[in-house]
């Protein structure tokens, strides 16, 4: 499984080589097929853009003005260009460095562009209004969706930027689905919501059109991955599924509380779905905070005879040392629980040599998959996160998939998948030991892989801080 990482191997496993289902699974009313890799991911939404014949809607929380961001708006644009309406809903958090890429984006006829959550003013009052509307502005709109003619949506955890898509020198272990059907109906009834709240404001609201055009060339003309011809969906490799989509509010971030009233939190949808599993929970978060009654009931759980096993960043591969220090804190608990816990390798994807041109500055593999399984049954996919951020304060959505094929491809990831790409964290008499099994043999290591003295001692005051609701 080194060979393939993790790139992944969750991919592959929900693909269609091994989701091949032999009969529809229980009043299936969708289809879907899981994007195994950052290229395919990548071209998927290129194809699927190219071959629009009326509307393109796209919901993320990060668009960047980079390699295969510019790319993506430059399909966007030749999409417009023969007419095809353009939808574009973005966080004002993580998507402020686009506003200018997308100024000839905005020029065009049928193309609208809104920020949700965003200060109206930039440079230093933008800055001056994060301190004095913190409580608003701290929240984000972390939804991701990309839905064309209705017909076809791409749903999962990847935003739009190089880190997503590229296998360069930094490279995210993410996870997507395509999905058609009955479930395009209600992903449809989200972005509406989102697009006709309070709290989603146009582009030319936002940040004014530059004076002169040409300071919205692409920075990046003809650089992105060159993709092959692709048809208007994958429907030779898509599987038949019941699918349910599941989405928080608009008014979670703000607004009025009237603009989606149908929308129960995800957090509670995603509580019932993991609440009662017969015999089997596999969790795999990225950013992995369990506050909120979590441990007690994983370790209940387990208890209970239920096989409970969770996957996420090790120190040295999470792109956010405060969100490992809070989530240490919770370690000894879970495992002195029964909870087997492992930790995702930061050379668990095969990178290339760092790319100076693509800003990288060392290798490292990231897992930003957002996924669980409940026993033989379903799985999630989609944004939501195991964390106070995703639980209070931003916007998530994902789909349930009710497919055993799906559902045990994610057991058997567990099983077979993660001896070279994770460690597996155990309770030992005097704290914790991290298991290797990258050689055949179990390494038993007494501290934390990749981290010195100095490392340790900042997870520790991290740790103390007094943030871990904000993560």
């Amino acid at each position: 499984m080194g060979g393939l990482g993790v790139g992944l191997a969750l991919g592959l496993l929900l693909g269609a080589s091994a989701v091949r289902a032999e009969a529809p699974s229980p009043a299936a009313d969708s289809a879907f097929v899981a994007l195994s890799s950052n290229e395919e991911a990548y071209c998927n939404r290129i194809g699927l853009i190219r071959s629009a014949r009326s509307r393109v809607d796209i919901q993320t929380y990060i668009l960047t003005p980079d390699i295969t961001g510019s790319g993506l708006v430059r399909e966007l644009e030749a999409a417009a260009g023969r007419g095809v309406a353009i939808r574009l809903l973005l966080d004002d958090y993580g998507s402020h460095e686009a506003k200018g890429r997308l100024d000839a984006l905005r020029r065009m006829p049928g193309v609208e562009i809104r920020y949700v959550n965003a200060s109206r003013r930039q440079g230093l009052g933008r800055r001056i209004d994060y301190l004095v509307d913190f409580r608003r502005l701290n929240r984000r709109m972390h939804n991701k969706s990309f839905i064309v003619d209705d017909q076809t949506a791409i749903v999962g955890g990847r935003n739009i930027g190089d880190v997503y898509f590229r296998t360069g020198a930094f490279a995210f272990a993410d996870l997507d689905v395509v999905v058609e059907g009955a479930a395009l109906a209600d992903l449809r009834k989200v972005f509406d919501a989102y697009w006709n709240s309070t709290v989603a404001l146009p582009l030319d609201e936002v940040a004014p059109l530059a004076r002169n055009p040409r300071t919205a060339r692409d920075p990046f003309p003809e650089r992105a991955p060159a993709c092959p011809a692709v048809s208007e969906s994958p429907a030779a490799a898509l599987q038949p599924t019941a699918a349910t989509v599941l989405s928080d509010p608009p008014s979670k971030i703000g607004g009025d509380r009237q603009d989606a009233p149908a929308l129960d939190p995800i957090r509670e949808q995603i509580r019932r779905e993991i609440s009662t599993p017969g015999h089997a929970l596999y969790i795999i978060s990225p950013y992995f905070i369990p506050s909120d009654g979590w441990v007690a009931e994983l370790v209940a759980l387990q208890a209970r005879g239920v096989d409970v096993r969770i996957l996420t960043n090790s120190a040295r591969a999470t792109n956010s040392t405060p969100v490992h220090a809070a989530y240490s804190k919770y370690r000894r608990e879970l495992t002195q629980g029964g909870v087997r816990l492992f930790e995702f390798k930061p050379t668990a994807l095969p990178v290339e040599e760092p790319d100076l041109e693509f800003g990288a500055v060392r290798s490292r593999s990231t897992l930003h998959a957002k996924t669980f399984s409940v026993d033989d049954e379903r799985i999630f996919v989609g944004s939501f996160n195991f964390d106070p951020r995703s639980v209070e304060l931003n916007t998530e959505m994902g789909l349930i998939l009710r497919n055993p094929q799906a559902a045990g491809a994610i057991k058997t990831f567990f099983e077979t998948g993660l001896s070279s790409t994770a460690y597996e964290v155990r309770a030992a008499d005097k704290g914790l030991v991290w298991v290797d099994r990258s050689e055949g043999a179990e390494v038993a290591l007494k501290r934390e892989p990749g981290l010195n003295f100095l490392h340790r001692a900042w997870l520790k005051m991290l740790s103390l801080a007094p943030i871990e609701h904000l993560l």
